[in-house]
């Protein structure tokens, strides 16, 4: 008897959380696309930055 009272309650306490961990799971995935986003960019710089020392590394070296 007290499990049919239950059951109802404990499914309805499941799916909200349910509800819950999957636009916990949405917003975790958006974080974290931003930051493989952001962390290409900082990567692309210092490519660019590391080429750029390279070239005035090379233009300094003295000939022979």
């Amino acid at each position: 008897m007290l499990a049919a009272i239950q059951a109802p309650i404990i499914m309805m306490s499941q799916n909200r959380q349910d509800k819950k961990d999957r636009i916990r799971s949405d917003m975790d995935f958006e974080v974290n696309r931003h930051a493989r986003v952001e962390v290409q960019g900082i990567a692309e710089k210092l490519n660019a930055v590391c080429e750029r020392i390279a070239d005035i590394e090379e233009s300094i070296r003295p000939t022979r």
